[in-house]
């Protein structure tokens, strides 16, 4: 029978009938039994656990009370933490949807924030919103939040007549924490409260500082909790039925049919409570949804895309550097995978090793077509409170070739507000015909953190032979300087007016020779109001040498975001500058053009199962003199991007959605170099998903393109409509989490 010692019930008594206060240790009780949403609905039970009050606001006000009464309650058993969130409001005015996991951004929530390892730099995040919608994270210092973590807990929600009632019930066994006698843990609990602006936490925190857990206040539970054995594997079973447009035996275009069964699977493994190895064999890449659109036609360099993979999601924070070192999106087709991350008493660590089948088709010779081994290693070591020192190396090796990046890294706190960043980073490949070449590079950032001046301010310097193959480096052979700085002043008694002031965005580059490849400047004005609106513009100055060519530019940009209504929310932004056309057609040099560009965002929630997001693009360069047999103010491009996802979600588990993806650029071929294109892609998903490894997903996408396939002679041409299927694909998943 367990031993509970007379101060361990004593302090439980007294936690449970006394509020905490945020100066003192937030001594957490020992629940008789797990709370009932029910039993919080008109009134709390005596057993309720600790109680904790007193929410301040960390915006828009500064430790100003919170406009609604917020309480929690916490308690622990042998084997979860329980908190429950009693929340005043009108219930018409609360914004929530019911929606999958994650999928809460935007509606009213509760969080608890909890740092295990008490160093004052990351925390585990948990979220729900008023439906019990939940939504977990990590957050690391100088990183922000990671919200590719994944883990298993419980939560709950329900509106009631004076606002609503959230539960989360979370497995120690989900947390991270080295045993003991008791656990000392950092805490903060918040409240997001959207059409106020509103984040309300205690204890109270405040953007005055340059640095966010350190604030946390200290929770204590004097027992010896235990992680328990975490042990997960995840069977997966995949099916596809597709036709794509490929070529036939005599090397004709023709559509192509393909069936194909996969089974694969992913496992977990929690060693030492901290470390969480991870393998997977066919990784699970089929619930993959379309990117989201962006400028990318006439971009003089690569455009970075999310990841969306569920392999390099979880812990992928644990690579995250200033300057990027790891890009997962390099790696196209792996078939295996082998992850390690977690923390050792000060020592973070992470590792990764997987194979490439995809990597040799980007090389030529005797490695052509080859698989591809790549190998990643970080190591990070805490130094003082809020400051550490890194390693991170990296290896793709295919065939004889191979790339390599060895990086050291810090980050140091000097005071509450500013904070240095810095990485040295050296790179060698071997190529083809054993052509070798090494390469470094240096990066220093000082950032101000602050709630009315914030600055952040960077140096690169990479040499023309740096290379890094499996991370994002979009230039080499610069050197560049790059500041960001604003000041905004509060308005605490406005009845709109939340702050605003000025802001500058500027930067200078330079080739390793000293000569001036570009430079911008922007200076703007930003008005910040209430529920979440936004009010900026900018005035776009800029110089870029390009094609042995030197161009001036001007132009402004403004842009409007809010969500006035709880059932809408949107921005919408113009940019009207001067341009350089990187992509004349053949015979031309590249000449300065007149830019319009137009965006629209916003999604739409008339009730809370239903959910409809639309983004829009409209970008066009038109000349500005005669060119080319064109007169001025000729079309050199229209490039037009339409997404649009309307989601149903049946309950918190079950969900359909459609989504239409659509891509179209018309231009003048005596102008500019690409053709006309146009891309019509329609996915329809049925999914059920109870949580994170079991999953049900059925599917079918259908991709139309401006082609049609000549018979004779045989070739696939281009024309001005979708007249071609290129792409049909139905799919079914199923996964399974066996949780030991």
């Amino acid at each position: 029978m367990r031993r509970v010692t007379l101060c361990t019930t004593l302090l439980a008594l007294l936690g449970s009938a006394f509020p905490a206060l945020a100066d003192d240790v937030l001594n957490i009780p020992r629940a008789e039994h797990a709370p009932r949403l029910q039993d919080y609905i008109g009134g709390v039970p005596a057993d309720a656990g600790v109680e904790v009050k007193d929410f301040r606001q960390n915006k828009p006000g500064d430790g100003v009370p919170s406009s609604l009464e917020t309480r929690a309650y916490l308690s622990y058993d042998d084997h979860h933490l329980y908190v429950v969130f009693v929340c005043k409001d009108d219930p018409k005015q609360v914004r929530a949807r019911i929606a999958r996991r994650d999928a809460v951004f935007g509606d009213d929530g509760v969080q608890l924030m909890l740092d295990t390892y008490r160093d004052k730099q990351r925390a585990f995040v948990f979220t729900v919103n008023p439906y019990g919608a939940q939504m977990d994270s990590r957050y690391t210092e100088g990183l922000g939040y990671d919200f590719n973590f994944d883990t298993q807990w419980v939560s709950d929600g329900r509106l009631t007549d004076d606002g609503y009632v959230a539960v989360m019930q979370i497995p120690f066994k989900s947390l991270r924490f080295e045993r003991g006698d008791m656990q000392n843990w950092g805490i903060a609990i918040n409240r997001i409260i959207p059409r106020t602006n509103e984040f309300v936490y205690w204890p109270y925190i405040t953007e005055r500082k340059e640095g966010f857990v350190q604030q946390f206040a200290a929770a204590r539970i004097e027992d010896e909790i235990q992680p328990s054995r975490n042990i997960q594997l995840i069977p997966h079973v995949t099916y596809r039925d597709a036709e794509t447009l490929g070529v036939d035996s005599a090397g004709k275009p023709s559509m192509r049919g393909h069936r194909r069964s996969e089974v694969g699977v992913d496992a977990k493994f929690v060693v030492k409570d901290s470390i969480a190895v991870d393998l997977t064999v066919n990784p699970d890449f089929s619930e993959v949804e379309t990117d989201e659109p962006q400028v990318i036609v006439n971009e003089r360099f690569e455009q970075s895309f999310v990841e969306k993979r569920p392999f390099f999601l979880e812990n992928s924070g644990i690579f995250g550097l200033p300057v990027s070192l790891f890009y997962s999106r390099r790696v196209v087709n792996p078939q295996y995978g082998a992850r390690v991350t977690g923390r050792l008493g000060r020592w973070a660590l992470g590792g990764l090793l997987m194979d490439d089948e995809s990597a040799g088709l980007l090389l030529s010779g005797k490695d052509y077509g080859k698989t591809g081994k790549i190998g990643v290693a970080r190591l990070q070591r805490d130094v003082g409170e809020q400051s550490n020192v890194g390693f991170l190396a990296s290896d793709r090796s295919v065939g004889d070739q191979y790339n390599r990046v060895f990086g050291l890294d810090s980050r140091m706190k000097l005071n509450d507000n500013w904070l240095l960043n810095a990485q040295a980073i050296k790179s060698k490949s071997r190529e083809e015909g054993d052509f070798r070449r090494d390469g470094d590079l240096l990066f220093a950032q000082a950032i101000r953190g602050g709630r009315d001046f914030t600055f952040d301010g960077q140096y690169i310097d990479i040499s023309d032979d740096f290379e890094a193959e499996l991370g994002f480096v979009p230039r080499v052979g610069i050197k560049q300087l790059y500041q960001k700085s604003g000041y905004l002043k509060q308005f605490p008694d406005a009845p709109w007016l939340v702050n605003m002031g000025p802001t500058l965005t500027a930067y200078r580059t330079w080739d390793q020779k000293g000569d001036t490849q570009d430079w911008s400047m922007e200076p703007g004005f930003v008005v910040n109001g209430l529920r979440l609106t936004k009010i900026e513009g900018n005035l776009i100055r800029g110089y870029e040498y390009f094609g042995g060519r030197d161009f001036y530019m001007d132009g402004f940009k403004l842009g409007v975001s809010s969500e006035w209504f709880k059932w809408l929310g949107g921005e919408v932004s113009y940019t009207q500058r001067e341009t350089v056309n990187h992509l004349p057609a053949p015979g031309l040099d590249p000449f300065l053009a007149d830019e319009r560009l137009f965006k629209l965002k916003f999604t739409l929630s008339p009730f809370a199962q239903l959910r409809i997001d639309q983004s829009f693009i409209w970008d066009e360069l038109r000349t500005r003199h005669s060119i080319a047999g064109r007169d001025s103010d000729s079309k050199v491009f229209r490039s037009t991007q339409s997404f649009t996802k309307i989601k149903y979600q049946f309950s918190r588990f079950w969900a359909a959605h459609v989504i239409f993806d659509y891509k179209a650029l018309d231009s003048d071929t005596n102008l500019f170099l690409i053709p006309r294109d146009k891309k019509l892609v329609t996915d329809l998903l049925v999914s059920y998903s109870p949580n994170p490894g079991t999953a049900f997903y059925l599917g079918y996408t259908d991709q139309q393109q401006n082609l049609r396939i000549n018979e004779n002679p045989a070739f696939v041409a281009r024309t001005r409509d979708l007249d071609l299927h290129s792409g049909k694909q139905l799919f079914m998943k199923f996964s399974y989490l066996f949780n030991f």
